[in-house]
């Protein structure tokens, strides 16, 4: 498959893609979002956007831009865009991994039945889950139906 021509300009947002090659195969699942500083015949000089850094110096990478995806998007949608609200009766589902522990994050999928507030805002969700109930933070859900 023929990887299609970007045209790449300083200043452009990149994704650079990293890989893991091992006895179980190959995967490019590693990216890390980066600044162009420069654009050269086949690499970019780069910068990584957000990386953590305890010196004043930035540090510059060259990667090839075979291994890049440009990224763009209007700033017009970024601002208008919402996430959807969930209401009384949606289908929704909760994703919630705890920050600071090794397990695995727990996925619950249910009608969403009551929703407590604190402060003015949405604090708990009560799902109804066939005839269970489990309570979720209403900051994890996302609807996955509208009623």
């Amino acid at each position: 498959m023929k990887k299609s021509e970007s045209v790449f300009l300083s200043g452009d947002l990149v994704a650079v893609f990293g890989a893991e090659s091992g006895k179980e195969g190959q995967k490019a699942e590693k990216v890390s979002i980066c600044k162009i500083i420069s654009v050269g015949d086949k690499d970019l000089i780069v910068e990584e956007v957000d990386s953590p850094s305890y010196s004043s110096r930035q540090p510059y990478f060259i990667v090839p831009q075979d291994i890049c995806h440009k990224l763009s998007i209007d700033p017009e949608i970024v601002i208008s865009s919402t996430f959807l609200t969930p209401k009384i009766g949606d289908l929704v589902l909760s994703y919630v991994k705890e920050a600071f522990k090794n397990e695995d994050p727990v996925e619950i999928t249910g009608i969403l039945y009551n929703v407590t507030y604190k402060l003015g805002r949405p604090i708990t969700a009560t799902l109804l889950m066939g005839t269970e109930m489990k309570e979720v933070p209403f900051s994890s859900l996302m609807v996955l139906q509208r009623n």
